[in-house]
């Protein structure tokens, strides 16, 4: 009898113990497991920030540049030469081979172009576009009152290109003499691609 007591006794102390064992190893596994999955997702969290932060920055480079270049090409002498004298055919034709190698330079222009403050064009990198006036009526208005007021650079950001259907980023130059405005330099800068180059 006392066999049969002291097995039970040891069935059951062994059943509490596998039970107890179980528990803590289930406990353990959620915990380990718990951390693991916490670990992995800030890493891939930390890591996802970082590509974020590093494209902005290359973005951020690229317009950069692309304003600086653009800005350098609007002070140029050659530009300020023909608004002066826009009926000039000779110096047309030299600042039109002018405006094309500059945007060629770099290849990061979709169009670059010179034009008198009606939006006549009088020099483009895509020579078809020469002789078009872009804005008329309201639309004109709103951009001389506004875009050609100043003489600083506006970007107005990304947006469709009209002629090609690209994204492109929208940038204007106005250029002055004293206190008039007496044309400005256009450019629509590629948005898509490498940030690097583009094709039209």
């Amino acid at each position: 009898m006392r066999f049969f007591t002291n097995r039970k006794l040891a069935t059951r102390i062994s059943i509490l113990t596998t039970i107890i064992t179980f528990s803590g190893l289930l406990l353990l596994w959620f915990v380990v497991s718990g951390r693991v999955a916490a670990m992995v997702e800030g890493n891939i969290t930390n890591q996802m920030a970082d590509a974020v932060e590093s494209r902005a920055s290359i973005i951020n480079d690229y317009v950069t540049s692309a304003e600086e270049y653009m800005t350098a090409f609007a002070l140029g002498s050659e530009v300020h030469e023909l608004l002066e004298h826009p009926q000039d055919s000779l110096l047309v034709s030299k600042t039109q081979q002018y405006t094309g190698d500059f945007a060629a330079v770099k290849g990061i222009f979709e169009g670059l172009y010179i034009a008198t403050p009606d939006t006549y064009v009088l020099t483009h990198s895509s020579p078809s576009a020469i002789g078009i006036t872009t804005r008329s009526g309201d639309s004109l208005k709103e951009f001389q009152s506004t875009i050609l007021a100043q003489p600083q650079l506006t970007n107005l950001g990304i947006m469709k290109s009209p002629g090609t259907g690209s994204m492109i980023l929208s940038m204007y130059y106005p250029i002055f003499d004293d206190q008039e405005c007496i044309g400005y330099v256009g450019a629509g800068v590629c948005a898509s691609g490498s940030w690097t180059s583009c094709s039209v």
